[in-house]
Order: structure tokens, then C-alpha cells, then sequence
């Protein structure tokens, strides 16, 4: 846990710490069938209802606490447009599905274009519970089945080696090279064989709990060939467990989220090779690594990591750069430090007395009252997030002097005219705030696809390649055809932050800035301006870049939060049109004048720091329309 908190604070050397919960996913797995086949032996059964009620009681008081921290904090902090996203992400965490409604809604873990959720990291929680859920049935079944065979440890460990195989092979066929990951990161199908990898090396690994009469249990090896190959496990493991630890912690630093090798098998390794230590920890037989593991500052670790992961997340997401007003490095110490400290207060009063006296224990006097109240309190919070107003003026009250946009007059042409507005997202929320009742000479148009460009070429963060989505290929190819459809009268060029990196094009990586960078910009404008002309625009026009400061932990979001960045770009842009007559909206000196404002006449200018707002984009429209119909009126 502790490699996943380093990477979502962005400490550069750990690149690859979101592995940390590949592997955690082992481990639970392991010591869930380890509990699981020890109740078996000691009582003759599993008991299904009281292991489900256990694991409520271990995991729910401090997720729910989170979560009505949470709820209550977005309802004063979080933008009104995100109030009932918030809503839904609080709900279906609590009820164990947030990888699914992540996936569901298109939510791009590995994304720094827009606000995260303060609850996104409950993924990994959903698919812990719907393994819990499941796995204890199909581990009943399969040991019902193969309980008059010899061979038994050996047919349960195989039936879930090949469950785990399954999903090994559904995620490498679901994996698309260069475009988002999320699908095949979230999906529980995709994600079952790190816990069943852990299962099926406890089955190997156990001994009277499949009857055997030796096998990590400390006596001399007796006649069961599974007695001796438990402890010929245990022994490889030992040895292999300071090479395997090697391992993991190159994988923290060497593997990134761009990296197509997890996905294609490298995911399966790392957690095969996570084992070594892991039995190495739970073995009988002591060890160096087994005395470090279970030293007292890790053991302390330990107690506090479920409570750590839980909290830590949030307090990223809510003092973020915008909010503290620190250095990256100060402001990561800061927000560890009360990770750590709300941790700790939840494991010393929510943990440790729900695990002695259980959910009675938070409510002193009221037996059973606890879960009651905290169900509905939750449920009350998140409802109201839902019906608050959604008023964009609230969010912008306390910003300052914004953006002061004073409507020109406008007297509808005679004729109506289209435009087409070409881009990604942020264009689509500018067309979705589009006044028509107020301009009813225009029609505004897109010619769009979330998350794309309309022209070739991937970010490059950090010497890595950037994916994109999977239908951004496809658009490359296709924006011209929709164009030509319904060729429009302006077709406007909205320049996308994506560019603020260096960018991979045709095989080259070109980096920001330089007179390579320079030369492609240009070229890229040129090759947008020939082919909307060349499906039938009468007239095109560009759109500047505008300032941001969205919230991210990646080189992504400084770079788009980079004012130098942006005047580079916007430089550029209006050398390259003044050389080519075509007409600039400049929507950075509209908004950018004296810097960066996240409001424009009194209403927050954007929804999640990058698109923009029904109220902030009305504003828009009325210094824009009459820009457009300037146009017309010149050139016809």
C-alpha cells in the first residue's frame, strides 16, 4: 500500500507503484483461502454468513466513515456540476461496485484531463468484495467435488490456476495497444487471477487442512506427496524471496502506466513472483526476510494500511494544489501526514473497537444502532448532493475579481448559418451551452469525439507514450467525412490542451517548444484549415488555447497548467494564421488577461478545471456570436 500512496502523491520514483495493488490482490487472496480451508478443518464447514459478516465488520465502518467524510466535504468544496457524479461514485462504493460504475461512466484511471473522484480508488475495494462474495461458494463446490479423490489439493489448485489463466488471457485480449487501459484495470473478470494466483498457492501450501499429516506445520514430512511438496514450496520460496522482493521493487520504479508489458502478461509474472515472499512472510520456518517483514515498524505499517489506502485518496484529491498553496514536495508531506493522522484515528476508535466488541461498539447504549444510523446518514448526504442547487455562482463566490464579459448588441442576419465547431470535449461543452433562443441565425454544430484530436499524433509524459482512446483512430480518419455530411458555412478549430506535451507524430517524438514542435504546429494547422475547406467549409477560423489548472498528479496536468506552455502555443497559433489569412477567436486573451480566472462574470468559468459551465459558456457565446457574425458579414 504503501507503493500506491507514493505514486498517487506523485514521488517520481515510483512510477510504477500502482503495481503495489496487483500485489496486494495476491496477498488477500493467499490469506483469504488460508482462513477459509483452516475453518474448514478446525469446524468441518465454512461458515458462509459469518464469514460475509466478518468481513463487513472489518471493512465497512472505516469505508463508510470515509465516505460521509467525504460526501460532506464535496458538498461544500466540489463544483455543483460534479455534486451528483460525487453522488452516484459515494454510492456505488459503498455498495461495492465502484469498478464497474467507473467503467460505466468512461472513467481514464490513468487521466489527468479532469477532476478525479474523490472515491475512484474504491475500485480495487469493489473487486476485494466481490471476490470475497463469490469465492468462498466456488471453493465449497470445489472442494465438494473433489472430496473422494487423492488428488484433491491438486484438483482445487488446478480448477482455480486454470480460473486465473482465464483471466490472464481476458486481459491481454481485451488490451489494446496505445489506447486507455481502464477497461481491462477496472474490470473484475480482468483482474480475478491476481486473487486467485494467491488462492491457489494457499491450497498448495496448506497442510492438515486438506489432511495431510506434514506440510508447513513444523513436524517431520509424513507419506503425502502434497505434505512434501507444501514444504518444497516453502523451501523455494524462502530461498527465492530476496531475489523476488528485487523484482517487485524494480517493478515500482521501472513500470509505467503507459507500459503495454503489464498488460500482456507482465501483471501475471509480477504476481507469480510475488508469492516467493509472501509464503516466504507466512512460513513456519524463520527467515531473514520473514524477521523483516515482521518488524515492528512494518507490523505498524500493517495495522494502519487498510485505513491509510482508504483515506489517502480524498485528501489528495481535496488539498490539492489549488487549495494549498505549496510546493509539490510540501504540499505531498502535508498531505501524507494527514493521511496518516486520520489513519491512525480511525484504527485507534473505528477499528479496534468494532474487531473487539463489534458494530455496538460505536454506539455505546444502543445495541445494533450503528450501522443503522451511519447507513442512513450516508444515504441522506449523498441524496442531498444530489437535489442541491446546482447554481454555478455558489462555486464562483469566493474566487475573486474574474472575467468581466460585456454583451455586444446582436441583430440576427437574415440568413441562417451554420458552424461547426471541431475538437475534443472542451468544444462539445461549449456547443452543449450554445444560447440558441438567443442567436436564432446560427446553428452550432461539432464535429467531435471525447478525448480525441482531429489530426495524428500521441503525448509523450517522461520519455513515455501516452495512449488514447480506442475510437481516436478512427475519428483521425473519419472527422473529414462527417464534415463533408453537412459542410458548414464556419468550421472553427478549437486548439486542444493535448498538445501542451511533447508529441510522438509519424514515429518522431517532438519536443515542446522547439523549432521541430514549431514547425508541426504550424503544419498541423494547415493540414486542419485544407481538409475542413476541402469537405466543404465556406470559411475557417481558430480557436486560441486558454489557461488551466485542472487538478492532476501527472506532468500531464502542469503542462496544461503551464501559462508559459499556452503562450507558446497560442504565439504560434497567431503567427501561423496572420501568415495565412484566417480569421483567431482568441479565447486566451478573453480569459487569460492578467493570468489565470476560474470565473467569468460571477459564475465559475469551469465545471472540473477544463470544460466549460452551462452559465460560463452562455457568457462565452454572447462575445463570440458576434465575433462569427462579423465573419460572415465580411466575407459573405
Amino acid at each position: 500500500m504503501l507503493a500506491v500512496v507514493g505514486y498517487h502523491l506523485g514521488i517520481p520514483w515510483l512510477r510504477g507503484g500502482w503495481l503495489g495493488v496487483d500485489i496486494f490482490f495476491v496477498l488477500s487472496g493467499f490469506l483469504i483461502t488460508s482462513l477459509l480451508l483452516h475453518e474448514r478443518a478446525a469446524w468441518g464447514r465454512i461458515d458462509l454468513v459469518g464469514f460475509w459478516l466478518a468481513r463487513a465488520r472489518r471493512l465497512l465502518p472505516t469505508l463508510t466513515l470515509m465516505l460521509l467524510a467525504v460526501t460532506a466535504v464535496a458538498a461544500v468544496w466540489a463544483p455543483p456540476s460534479r455534486r451528483a457524479a460525487d453522488a452516484w461514485d459515494v454510492l456505488s462504493a459503498f455498495c461495492y461496485v465502484a469498478n464497474w460504475r467507473l467503467l460505466l461512466s468512461n472513467d481514464q484511471y490513468f487521466s489527468s484531463l479532469s477532476m478525479p473522484s474523490p472515491v475512484v480508488h474504491t475500485w480495487s475495494l469493489a473487486i476485494e468484495e466481490q471476490f470475497y462474495l463469490i469465492f468462498p461458494i466456488l471453493l465449497i463446490a470445489l472442494l465438494t467435488l473433489a472430496a473422494r479423490s487423492r488428488r484433491r489439493r491438486a484438483l482445487v489448485a488446478g480448477a482455480l490456476t486454470v480460473l486465473a489463466a482465464l483471466s490472464v488471457w481476458r486481459m491481454a485480449a481485451l488490451y489494446v495497444p496505445g489506447a486507455d487501459p481502464s477497461r481491462v484495470y477496472y474490470g473484475t473478470d480482468t483482474r480475478a487471477f491476481e486473487l486467485l494466483i494467491g488462492a491457489a498457492v494457499a491450497v498448495l501450501v496448506s497442510g492438515r487442512e486438506f489432511g495431510d499429516r506434514a506440510g508447513r506445520t513444523g513436524k517431520r514430512a509424513g507419506s503425502s506427496p502434497f505434505g512434501r511438496t507444501a514444504d518444497a514450496i516453502d523451501r523455494c520460496c524462502r530461498v527465492a524471496s530476496i531475489p523476488a522482493l528485487i523484482v517487485l521493487l524494480a517493478g515500482f520504479v521501472v513500470l509505467t502506466d503507459t507500459s503495454a508489458i503489464p498488460f500482456r502478461g507482465g501483471l501475471a509474472a509480477l504476481c507469480v513472483v510475488a508469492v516467493a515472499p509472501i509464503v516466504t512472510g507466512a512460513s513456519l520456518t524463520r527467515s531473514p526476510v520473514q524477521r523483516v517483514l515482521a518488524s515492528k515498524p512494518l507490523r505498524r505499517v500493517g495495522l494502519l494500511s487498510y485505513a491509510l489506502y482508504v483515506w489517502h485518496w480524498p485528501v489528495i484529491v481535496f488539498l490539492n494544489d489549488r487549495r494549498i498553496h505549496l510546493p509539490a514536495f510540501a504540499r505531498g508531506v502535508a498531505e501524507l501526514a494527514v493521511s496518516v493522522a486520520l489513519a491512525y484515528l480511525t484504527y485507534r476508535y473505528v477499528e479496534r473497537p468494532v474487531r473487539a466488541g463489534g458494530l455496538r461498539a460505536l454506539v455505546p447504549g444502543r445495541p445494533g444502532l450503528g450501522r443503522p444510523v451511519a447507513v442512513g446518514v450516508l444515504c441522506a448526504l449523498t441524496a442531498g448532493l444530489v437535489v442541491l442547487p446546482r447554481s454555478e455562482v455558489g462555486a464562483a463566490a469566493a474566487t475573486g475579481d474574474g472575467v468581466q464579459v460585456r454583451a455586444t448588441p446582436y441583430t440576427p442576419m437574415a440568413t441562417r448559418k451554420t458552424v461547426t465547431l471541431i475538437g475534443n470535449s472542451v468544444p462539445d461543452s461549449l456547443q452543449s451551452a450554445f444560447p440558441g433562443v438567443k442567436y436564432p441565425d446560427l446553428n452550432v454544430a461539432t464535429d467531435v469525439s471525447l478525448g480525441c484530436d482531429p489530426f495524428p499524433g500521441q503525448k509523450v509524459l517522461d520519455g513515455q507514450v501516452q495512449p488514447i482512446g480506442a475510437g481516436c483512430p478512427a475519428f483521425h480518419r473519419q472527422w473529414q467525412e462527417r464534415l463533408r455530411s453537412d459542410p458548414p458555412d464556419l468550421a472553427i478549430f478549437m486548439v486542444p490542451q493535448s498538445i501542451t506535451s511533447d508529441m510522438l507524430v509519424n514515429g518522431r517524438t517532438l519536443h515542446f517548444g522547439t523549432p521541430a514542435y514549431l514547425d508541426w504546429l504550424g503544419s498541423m494547422l494547415g493540414s486542419v484549415r485544407r481538409e475542413s475547406l476541402a469537405a466543404g467549409a465556406k470559411h475557417f477560423a481558430v480557436a486560441t488555447l486558454t489557461c488551466h489548472r485542472v487538478i492532476g498528479f501527472t506532468d500531464d496536468a502542469k503542462h496544461i497548467n503551464d501559462d508559459g506552455r499556452v503562450a507558446t502555443i497560442d504565439a504560434k497559433v497567431r503567427q501561423w494564421a496572420a501568415s495565412t489569412g484566417t480569421t483567431v477567436f482568441d479565447f486566451d486573451k478573453l480569459l487569460c488577461t492578467g493570468g489565470y480566472h476560474d470565473a467569468i462574470n460571477g459564475t465559475a468559468l469551469y465545471a472540473d478545471g477544463y470544460h466549460y459551465t452551462a452559465a460560463s459558456g452562455s457568457v462565452i457565446w454572447s462575445w463570440l456570436a458576434p465575433l462569427i457574425q462579423q465573419v460572415f458579414r465580411r466575407d459573405g
